[in-house]
């Protein structure tokens, strides 16, 4: 699947990642987290993808653990 493809994928679900991003607990945060994640999929060479939305997924959990630990080391930086 070449990158237009896991674009059309993303379009599809939007709104199944969204909820998805919410369910992990980024609350206000989700919508910059999928803009994010468009950014991604629109700058980042990919070659076939046999599962596009499990890869979706897969993203979208990595943006909230980066995320989560960029919040972690910003609190302990202000403590």
């Amino acid at each position: 699947m070449d990158s237009s493809g896991l674009e059309a994928v993303f379009l599809a679900n939007r709104d199944t990642l969204l909820r998805f991003l919410r369910s992990l607990g980024a609350g206000d945060a989700a919508e910059d987290l999928l803009h994010e994640l468009w950014m991604r999929i629109q700058t980042a060479p990919t070659g076939p993808i046999a599962s596009p939305l499990s890869y979706l997924y897969r993203m979208a959990n990595n943006l909230m653990l980066d995320r989560h630990r960029a919040v972690r080391q910003a609190e302990k930086r202000d403590r």
